[in-house]
């Protein structure tokens, strides 16, 4: 056999190196497609009509392997394939990237700190029940993984930090309000006279009686004046019922420890200490009376300008007079006052045709108005500020922790109260007062049978009865 020339030898290194191509291919396609190399590396050359039997080509068998996750991952190929001549190697290929650090988790932990403050801080106000403490902590754990997650995403970054930022002043405004709401509750229970230890009375479970005392002075609280206003409201918290109970200013009654069986106006009583107005009542329905809330004419205004206005309803209509203050056209039905259009309500009975019986039952439909808003949720924002009113012009006996507890059964609880009102009655006369040493005055003397109508009232609200 002649030996082979040059050229030929030329074509057969190619045909090698395009043989060996082609099987590279194969295998490479293999990897690709999930498919057995065995399968596919005969059959499918392109070069079949290439006749070189008599050139012996050692090629050397693929090993069998078993495939794994990264045969199926395409960038398996393109990190071990060789560049071609000339092509340089990216910076992928050369060396794999370090992975991106995580962002946010100096906001993350200033979110926690924040929300354990403000945790602390509701204990320490002492007015949200615990089960709504665990729910918020479960929420703010949630929210605070939210915003890392949103921070090391690119289209979600700023949302991230947004919402990390508007937590952090969340708290903020949270630890705020709780410490201005717990300095309001002190004040109000350290100015309040405590005249018998009534700290044993639990407030959220047994029911109790408060004595609503409303001088006539502007001003400060402390002074003493006559009593206008002189409301018993008996709360059971079990039943959420309420029974507002309105004696005459006239009435004529002993005044326990000062008259010595002489009787007098319920309104002068009020000139000896709120101590003596809640022992006369006290008397006058055989009940026991162990709290007292005292306001005026400056802290009724106030109390119904911060809570924005109240509706209340008349069941005539009326003009108020001078004396009232406040001139003004009140029509039958549903009212919206300010708080100067409420005292002038509370005020008047010149133009009224019952006269001061009248004006006691207009007293009751402002405190009930006005415990109808104190209950709804939006007193949670404006808490701070009545309250702060509250210590400046109004005074208690009842405890912090009292207080504390009455808030948070009603949070507790969300139930609405029922709320009935009943006036003594009497009629007219002229008598001597023990406190006026001149001539006699005019008075009202008890009618016996509604005083044992209001008895038999009270005594069902404290055995947990629901009134009709």
């Amino acid at each position: 056999m002649a030996r082979p020339g040059r050229r030929e030898r030329e074509e057969y290194e190619e045909l090698k190196r395009r043989k060996k191509r082609q099987l590279e291919r194969q295998k490479n396609h293999a990897r690709m497609r999930d498919y057995d190399p065995y399968e596919i590396e005969y059959g499918m050359d392109d070069y079949d009509d290439i006749e070189i039997d008599d050139i012996e080509i050692e090629e050397e068998m693929p090993v069998r392997r078993r495939r794994s996750a990264e045969d199926l991952d395409r960038r398996y190929q393109n990190q071990n394939r060789r560049p071609r001549q000339g092509q340089r190697r990216n910076s992928s290929q050369q060396k794999k990237e370090a992975p991106a650090k995580p962002k946010g988790g100096g906001l993350a932990k200033v979110q926690m700190a924040a929300g354990g403050c403000l945790l602390a801080a509701f204990l320490y106000l002492g007015m949200i029940p615990l089960h709504y403490i665990a729910i918020l902590a479960l929420l703010w754990i949630l929210l605070v993984m939210a915003a890392y997650r949103m921070q090391n995403k690119k289209k979600k970054a700023g949302a991230g930090r947004v919402l990390a930022c508007g937590m952090i002043l969340l708290a903020a405004g949270g630890c705020y309000y709780s410490i201005i709401t717990k300095a309001a509750l002190d004040k109000i229970s350290v100015e309040g006279q405590n005249l018998a230890d009534v700290s044993g009375i639990n407030t959220a479970k047994e029911p109790f009686s408060i004595y609503i005392s409303g001088i006539d002075v502007y001003g400060e609280i402390t002074q003493e004046s006559r009593s206008d206003v002189n409301i018993i409201a008996t709360v059971n918290p079990n039943t959420h019922e309420v029974l507002l109970t309105t004696t005459p200013r006239d009435y004529y009654v002993e005044i326990p420890g000062v008259t010595n069986g002489e009787k007098d106006k319920l309104t002068h009583a009020g000139i000896y200490g709120i101590d003596r107005s809640m022992a006369t009542l006290g008397a006058l329905y055989e009940m026991e009376v162990p709290f007292y809330v005292r306001v005026n004419f400056t802290s009724l205004i106030e109390m119904v300008d911060v809570l924005g206005g109240i509706d209340v309803k008349s069941d005539m209509a009326f003009t108020t007079s001078e004396d009232s203050e406040c001139v003004m056209d009140v029509k039958e039905g549903m009212n919206h006052f300010n708080g100067k259009q409420a005292l002038a309500f509370c005020r008047e009975r010149h133009n009224l045709p019952d006269g001061d019986n009248q004006r006691g039952k207009h007293q009751q439909a402002v405190i009930e108005a006005m415990i109808k808003k104190v209950m709804s949720p939006m007193i949670l924002v404006r808490a701070p500020k009545l309250l702060d009113k509250v210590s400046e012009s109004a005074e208690t006996n009842m405890t912090e922790k009292q207080m504390q507890s009455l808030v948070k059964n009603q949070l507790t609880t969300l139930k609405g109260w029922n709320i009935h009102s009943v006036a003594a009655t009497g009629t007219g006369d002229r008598a001597y007062c023990y406190s006026y040493s001149g001539n006699s005055l005019y008075v009202t003397i008890p009618d016996m049978e509604s005083i044992a109508n209001i008895e038999s009232m009270i005594n069902a609200v404290e055995a947990g009865e629901k009134l009709e």
